[in-house]
Formats: C-alpha cells, sequence, structure tokens
C-alpha cells in the first residue's frame, strides 16, 4: 500500500510542463511526481552523493579499501572492475547504519573517462532499480586551460573562459566536445532493457560562487550572462540537436542574499525543472534562521515558475556532525519544519563521504559506530517526514 500524496498521481495526466517536450514517459513521470511530492509538506526525500561509491565504514572485498585509516576501520571505494563484473553495490555507509541505501543516488561526470563512465552507467542503474532517484553533476576541466574545475590554482589563460566556449567563441568546439561526450553517456545510461534511465542533469552548480571556472567574481571574469548563455547553449544543444531525452534540469547557486539575488544568473523558465540550492553550514554566521529564509525563497520562487523546489546540497562542513551528533535534526529537518512553506521541498541532498586527501576523512552523515549513528537513525531517519530508498514508491511508472 502506498504511504503518502504522491502515489495517488498515477490517476494524474502528465503534462509537458517540463523543459523538454520530448521526455521519455518515465522522465516526464519523475517530474510530476518530485513536484506533487514537493506539495506534501509530511514528505521530503534524502539523498547522498555517490553513496554506493564511496564511504568511511570500512571496506570487504572486492571492494577497495581507500585512504586513511580512522576509528580501526578504513575508507572504501566501488571501482572500475567491479562495475565491470556487476558486482553487488551493498556496501554504503547510510545502509548500514539504517537498513535502507538513500533516496537519491549523485553521480559526478568529472571528464566522462572511460573508469568513471563504467562506474556511474553501473552503480546508477543499480540505484534505478531500486527505484532512486539519480542526480548528475560535473567537476570537468577547465576546458581552455586543461586545469580541474576549481580555478584557485589555475595559471592558464582563464580570462572570460565562459565567453571564449561560447558560440563565436575561439575554443567553442571544445564545449561542443564536452556536450558531445555527455550526449553519449545519457544515451548509453539505460536500464536492462535498453531504455534510457532518467537523471536530473545539475549543470553550473554553485555558478554564482568564486571557486569553479565558470563561476562569478574571479580571474576569469565571467558574467551573469555569460552564465545564462552557457546554460541555454547546455540544454538545447542535448536536447534539440543530440536528442537527450532522459534529463531533468537543474539550477543549483550557492547562497544568496534574496530572490533577485538569487536569480540573477537564471537561465530562464524555459530551460530548467528542478530550482535547487547548496547551502552548507560552515561558519558561525550561517544560522538556521539563514538557512530557513533561503529555504523560503527556493520554495517560492519555485512554485510561482511551476518547478520542483529543493536542497541540492547540504551538511555541516569540517566535519561538524563530529561534535554536532543530531545535525541532521536540529539543524535540517526541524529547520524545514517552521512552517508550512520550508516543508514543501522535494529533496534534500549531501556529499559523499571519502577517506582520501587532505589528510582525514570528510564526512557528512555517520557510519557504522560513528559517535552520531544513534542520533541519525532515531530522529533523522525514523522521523515520519523523510524518505529513504525503501519507503519509495515507484517514481517513474
Amino acid at each position: 500500500m502506498c504511504r503518502f500524496l504522491i502515489c495517488v498521481i498515477a490517476l494524474m495526466t502528465i503534462t509537458d510542463a517540463q523543459v523538454d517536450k520530448h521526455a521519455t514517459q518515465e522522465t516526464k513521470m519523475l517530474f510530476q511526481r518530485l513536484k506533487s511530492l514537493a506539495k506534501d509538506e509530511t514528505k521530503v526525500l534524502f539523498g547522498q552523493q555517490e553513496h554506493t561509491w564511496l564511504g568511511a565504514q570500512g571496506g570487504t572485498s572486492p571492494y577497495l579499501f581507500w585512504g586513511l585509516d580512522h576509528d580501526g576501520a578504513k575508507g572504501w571505494i566501488y571501482g572500475d572492475g567491479q562495475a565491470r563484473d556487476h558486482s553487488p553495490d551493498d556496501l554504503c555507509d547510510v545502509k548500514g547504519i539504517t537498513g535502507s541505501y538513500p533516496a537519491i543516488l549523485g553521480v559526478d561526470m568529472f571528464d566522462m573517462d572511460y573508469k568513471n563512465n563504467v562506474t556511474s552507467h553501473w552503480l546508477g542503474r543499480r540505484a534505478y532499480e531500486r527505484g532512486e532517484v539519480i542526480t548528475v553533476s560535473m567537476h570537468h576541466t577547465n576546458p581552455i586551460t586543461g586545469h580541474n574545475a576549481w580555478i584557485g590554482g589555475d595559471t592558464g589563460d582563464t580570462l572570460h573562459v565562459v565567453r571564449r566556449i561560447l558560440p563565436g567563441g575561439d575554443h567553442h568546439d571544445k564545449l561542443n566536445a564536452i556536450l558531445d561526450k555527455l550526449a553519449i553517456w545519457a544515451h548509453s545510461f539505460t536500464d536492462s532493457k535498453g531504455k534510457p534511465i532518467p537523471a536530473i542533469f545539475r549543470y553550473l552548480h554553485e555558478l554564482n560562487g568564486g571557486w569553479f571556472w565558470w563561476g562569478l567574481k574571479n580571474k576569469a571574469q565571467n558574467t551573469e550572462q555569460d552564465l545564462q548563455k552557457l546554460y541555454r547553449y547546455m540544454v538545447t544543444y542535448l536536447r534539440d540537436q543530440k536528442g537527450v531525452h532522459n534529463f531533468l534540469y537543474a539550477y543549483s547557486p550557492d547562497k544568496f542574499s534574496d530572490k533577485a539575488d538569487y536569480l540573477k544568473t537564471y537561465p530562464g523558465d524555459d530551460y530548467v525543472d528542478v530550482l535547487g540550492m547548496d547551502w552548507y553550514y560552515m561558519s558561525s554566521s550561517d544560522t538556521k534562521t539563514t538557512f530557513h529564509r533561503t529555504v523560503k525563497d527556493v520554495v517560492e520562487i519555485a512554485e510561482s515558475r511551476g518547478k520542483i523546489p529543493a536542497i541540492t546540497e547540504t551538511g555541516y562542513s569540517n566535519n561538524g556532525i563530529e561534535k554536532m551528533h543530531s545535525f541532521w535534526k536540529d539543524d535540517i529537518l526541524d529547520v524545514l519544519k517552521w512552517e508550512s512553506t520550508t516543508k514543501r521541498i522535494a529533496y534534500i541532498h549531501t556529499w559523499s563521504n571519502h577517506c582520501s586527501g587532505n589528510g582525514k576523512c570528510e564526512l557528512w552523515v555517520p557510519y557504522k559506530g560513528h559517535p552520531a549513528e544513534w542520533d541519525f537513525v532515531n530522529k533523522f531517519y525514523k522521523d515520519p517526514m523523510t524518505v529513504f530508498s525503501s519507503q519509495l514508491p515507484d517514481m517513474y511508472h
């Protein structure tokens, strides 16, 4: 028996309110169900980036041990060899403490190399078969300099990088090459019967920040109009020229001061299905009141435009859950419950647990044996409002 409101929408007629009028039937259904879920003030999906790809609780064969020892365990990674062998993906930090996977799996394209494509395809298919929602981001290298996504250490020619890859720019062919590879990935992201799997594509995430080459207020000197044009070009190229019809498109800037600030890089209603935001607790200036205000702004903007409101990234930076064991209840879920408007969020998504680089593990959710395990399970997972994989209805049919 269905648990909540979105089960009844099988009776609804699927509309063409989304960006892609020729989207697959499953993609159209996902759009409608996420919209209906957002309207249900009693439910919100919980997702995590790469929850079956990376983790901290300690690996077992055939998983690869990855990075640092901590608390008697060692970080793990699902390798591309496992993906090629179609190995089970049963290791997951969230599942290890709750018995359920998150309701959303996030994957990252990076530069779409062979190993990444194989692993993201297989883990994405596995998540889809469990009924989970797939969201896709890209931390791809600067197409002009070849440096990574973060512009701070790039010593190459970064000036006006976005403008130079747009039509008429001297490196426009490199943008098309990236989008061509992405289209190949999308077309080959299929289920066991060869049908395309729907995904939420979150291009140019945190585009109002200064840390990525596609951002604002950095040495690239990109303008708001540059970023709007790039987003629009991406959608029309993938949808109209490359025939990608299994994507919903998400707009997800970082923190913002008000609604006008949120919309300053917005490409327009014809190009966006999901209105999200990335909002991390990082310092004393990041308060529950500020978080609540920004969530309310996103919901109100999304509802006024017929879009899906979402918190596309959130968490407590610098391993904050080590001290704030009840963070997910106190600072996220309880804040959403302050009023009806902020309850109308389709999903909350956090980043991946991983134990490589920076000299320590980076944790966003607890793992088996972590001090915050009890609070996460009993105060967040068991709360009637949160929805994990095992509680999902059919989101696609």
